[in-house]
């Protein structure tokens, strides 16, 4: 089984590799990048968004609806997400709410862009002209478990909202997803999203792929998406978990990954020159920690890192507890 599965992940890579050297004609063409910023999970982000295999409970409203039904407890999570040139997430709250076999979920994040340079017509600069970007979305979704809880189907319906500069516009899309979970070891994960609109409005997004857990402690994502308006991305994360018995209190979670992103130049950062990450766009770093004993509760804490090259560096917080 263990080289079946090897070899399942290598034959991804390559088709990966070849979808993404393709050129797409419609790069830039859609509406609504900011759902492709990462919010709502620093794991997924500091697994380089290989996450539709291991998607589960409240984060998994962002990439694949089905691992909601994977989860089997009430869940709450908030996310703060600093992105690059002055893009700031400062909202993102999940839930997911099981009920037997089925799980209801929601979610809804607001973003803001500031500090536009305001010219007219002559290119002068307009000092006093106050002109933002405030985007958002809302979503309500199901999921439920069949075949002794080794197939997971969920959908999804959102509501995109878009202010840029006091222009106002509403789209409703849909996700759905699947997630296969044949033995302990592996899982397959499919998801398309945001279909239901035109192009131009929001991006649709077809997401595939598996995670593979290498013993107790290790655990490998990858996956390969596609976008309407840009080319095929491959991505690659792993996460190792430290044995409990190192810990008093709880887990800790150290994460990396890889995504095949074009090159953004130098950043001129002191830190990241001395790390040897000022030339970097297609790494991620992360980490998490767990413990089931604060107050009765489940809580967790992850961290992501993405050097952006030359437009600076991103970070996600994520805070999810568990009831």
């Amino acid at each position: 089984m263990r080289t079946t599965t090897v070899a399942l992940l290598l034959s991804f890579v390559l088709l990966g590799a070849a979808s993404a050297r393709a050129a797409d004609s419609n790069a830039g063409t859609s509406g609504a990048n900011f759902l492709k910023v990462g919010q709502g999970s620093a794991r997924a982000m500091a697994m380089s968004g290989a996450f539709v295999a291991l998607a589960e409970g409240s984060d998994a409203m962002t990439w694949n609806p089905a691992g909601l039904a994977v989860t089997q407890q009430r869940e709450l999570s908030f996310s703060y997400l600093r992105y690059v040139q002055d893009v700031d997430s400062p909202l993102y709250l999940g839930y997911a709410h099981p009920m037997g076999r089925t799980t209801w979920g929601a979610n809804l994040s607001y973003v803001s862009i500031s500090g536009f340079d305001v010219r007219d017509a002559q290119g002068v600069p307009q000092p006093g002209e106050d002109v933002g970007v405030r985007d958002g979305l809302a979503s309500i979704g199901i999921a439920r478990s069949f075949w002794y809880e080794k197939l997971f189907l969920g959908s999804s319906i959102r509501v995109v909202h878009e202010d840029i500069a006091g222009a106002v516009k509403d789209t409703f899309v849909g996700d759905v997803g699947a997630i296969l979970k044949p033995n302990p070891t592996l899982s397959l994960g499919f998801a398309v999203q945001n279909f239901g609109s035109g192009a131009t409005n929001v991006a649709r997004i077809t997401r595939g792929g598996a995670g593979v857990r290498l013993g107790d402690f290790v655990t490998v994502g990858l996956e390969l998406s596609k976008a309407s308006d840009s080319g095929a991305r491959i991505s690659l994360g792993g996460e190792f978990q430290l044995p409990e018995e190192y810990l008093d209190v709880g887990q800790l979670t150290l994460r990396v990954g890889y995504r095949n992103a074009d090159s953004l130049g130098q950043s001129s950062d002191e830190t990241l020159k001395s790390l040897r990450l000022d030339r970097a766009s297609n790494l991620s770093f992360g980490f998490g920690m767990y413990t089931s004993q604060a107050f009765g509760y489940g809580v967790s804490m992850d961290y992501a890192f993405v050097p952006y090259g030359a437009l600076g560096t991103v970070d996600q917080i994520s805070v999810k507890l568990k009831f």
